[in-house]
């Protein structure tokens, strides 16, 4: 079995870094100039060429580039039936998303890596709802921040994905982690309200803020993301008819607090942030080895999410 990481920069290597570890198949990477270094420090093989990738029909393809290159490799992957593991988010545009929707028609396994669904807090936040540890759910407020300059110290964050818009940046289509764990906890909404910002204070091209309301059936959940914080920031606040339940990225904990009763802290083991990358490869991996083409993150999942996306936007 052959894997194709498609581009070379911090999450492919870390994809290919994490794979090494998990699975003894050949890794390649594409890449758009031959770097010998890369492949004597990565173990692995660089091909830079359609031709080269045609020849190797890689069984899967782990797809690490820019959001802007997502749908072709979507074609792609589907006219060389692999597998396809892909980093969030699918698309970056309505035109893109209309195009993949035609071109996949694969029966292989997709994925969309979400790797923030496998953190120990978000399985038990997850598992509390389902029990209904907090009563009826009326609202939540999800909210992310970090300092731009501060993800890639030693690049230009001008010039990086997150904030060039022909690569499909801003904060909107950069984080959507949070917006997935809205869409894992609580469905799909019925009707979504965004006011996003360009402050001036990065000096880039596309929005640095947003804010959303997402209205469901029976609650109003709101998301806050930008790229303006200097001490990242991650959180997360439900609101039930019995209680709350909170959680803070700096902390190994989940508060509940229930009505006229004590709070009740739940406390996570320490892990390594990387486990999180790992268990989404390891679930990929046994997907693609049961050939299990329904599941929580696949295809039609990853459109809707761009869907909710590209709506917020308007």
């Amino acid at each position: 079995m052959s894997i194709l990481i498609v581009g070379g920069g911090s999450i492919g290597k870390r994809h290919i870094k994490n794979l090494s570890e998990i699975n003894s198949d050949q890794i390649y990477c594409y890449k758009r100039k031959y770097d010998s270094n890369f492949e004597k420090k990565y173990n692995c093989k660089v091909i830079t060429s359609i031709n080269q990738f045609f020849s190797l029909s890689p069984t899967i393809i782990i797809v690490c580039n820019p959001s802007s290159m997502h749908a072709e490799w979507v074609k792609l992957a589907n006219q060389t039936n692999s597998h396809l593991f892909m980093e969030k988010p699918l698309v970056s545009s309505v035109k893109q998303l209309a195009q993949v929707k035609n071109n996949w028609q694969s029966k292989k396994v997709f994925f969309i890596g979400f790797m923030l669904r496998y953190h120990p807090a978000v399985k038990k936040i997850k598992q509390l709802l389902e029990v209904k540890k907090i009563g009826k759910v009326f609202s939540a407020r999800f909210e992310f921040g970090s300092w731009l300059p501060y993800w890639h110290p030693n690049e230009d964050y001008k010039k990086s994905y997150a904030a060039e818009n022909k690569l499909g940046g801003g904060v909107i289509n950069t984080i959507t982690h949070e917006l997935d764990l809205i869409q894992y906890f609580f469905g799909k909404p019925i009707e979504i309200k965004t006011i996003k910002a360009n402050t001036g204070s990065l000096k880039i091209e596309v929005e640095d803020i947003a804010e959303s309301i997402f209205l469901f059936k029976d609650k109003l959940v709101s998301l806050h993301i930008d790229y303006l914080q200097k001490d990242y920031d991650r959180n997360i606040k439900i609101l039930g008819s019995k209680g709350k339940i909170v959680w803070n990225w700096h902390e190994r904990k989940i508060e509940i607090f229930l009505h006229k009763k004590p709070i009740d802290i739940l406390h996570l083991d320490d892990f390594n942030i990387n486990q999180l990358y790992i268990d989404e490869l390891k679930d990929f991996l046994f997907l693609v080895r049961k050939g299990k083409i329904k599941h929580d993150l696949d295809f039609n999942h990853a459109c809707q999410n761009a869907e909710i996306m590209l709506e917020m936007h308007k």
